[in-house]
């Protein structure tokens, strides 16, 4: 018998696209829209592309033992909307109009809960809870992998799975921290926080490379910010928003995130 496999996918991302291929919005002239939704499908469609990872994934390690375990960002009702990061940096996530997520968000969660092994950390997003479980060394023995179409992930070391790109790959802890910083300077726009303004993805290359620890990187990290006329306090904030929670970034026992601090 093989070493079991433990698939932890991100079921945020399959949930938003079962709900969206689901909803149909109809103008209705005058300003007045409305919108059609098929949950019946929408359950259908999103059990499908989570079996279809799992037997890809199981497919590739015959004769092993294999759990599937789905993150979700909580409350899955959105109802409190706490999101930890709000609280370091107040325009993260700004840019987004909750008028236009997917109707059926919401139930195609629940599905998901009542229908898989679900991982769940109330304020907490889908692909944190991800870091927590697959860096902690004894939470969940196996040889685990992360599923997962979200580029941010690529900071956690361990194995990883785009189903989009059909791409398995070893991230180590060197490449994870150097995602890290990367994002860190040059922000994330699609989450809303700026990083270091003025540097892009060459500046930010440029500024990392032959840095290979991050108690090497961290230093040109706040440089460059100081240059740009912001403070260290900033490139802190602007990492704390870029982190993917590990293991050692979560209290256990009072359930809340540890904000990173560099302790170098």
């Amino acid at each position: 018998m093989r070493e079991k496999l433990v698939i932890l996918l991100d079921g945020d991302i399959f949930a938003y696209k079962a709900a969206c291929v689901n909803q149909e919005d109809i103008d209705l002239g005058d300003g007045i829209k409305n919108s059609k939704t098929n949950p019946k499908q929408a359950a259908s469609d999103v059990e499908s592309l989570i079996d279809g990872i799992m037997i890809n994934l199981a497919d590739a390690s015959p004769k092993a033992a294999v759990d599937l375990h789905v993150c979700l960002t909580g409350p899955l009702q959105e109802i409190s909307g706490r999101n930890f990061r709000k609280e370091v940096y107040a325009d993260y996530k700004g840019n987004r109009d909750p008028s236009r997520k997917p109707l059926l968000l919401p139930f195609v969660k629940e599905h998901i809960r009542s229908t898989y092994s679900t991982k769940i950390k109330d304020g907490i997003e889908a692909d944190d809870v991800l870091g927590i479980l697959m860096t902690h060394p004894t939470l969940m023995p196996g040889k685990k992998v992360c599923v997962s179409t979200d580029k941010d992930l690529m900071q956690i070391p361990g194995r990883h799975f785009n189903p989009d790109k059909e791409l398995k790959r070893m991230v180590s802890e060197a490449q994870g921290d150097y995602w890290f910083m990367y994002q860190t300077l040059v922000g994330d726009q699609v989450d809303n926080y700026p990083g270091c303004r003025g540097i892009g993805p060459v500046k930010a290359e440029a500024i990392l490379n032959g840095h290979p620890t991050l108690a090497r990187m961290w230093p040109k990290v706040v440089e460059a910010f100081v240059k740009k006329g912001n403070t260290p306090d900033d490139a802190l904030v602007q990492a704390r928003c870029a982190r993917m929670l590990q293991h050692s970034d979560y209290n256990f026992k009072t359930k809340e995130p540890i904000l990173w601090t560099p302790n170098f």
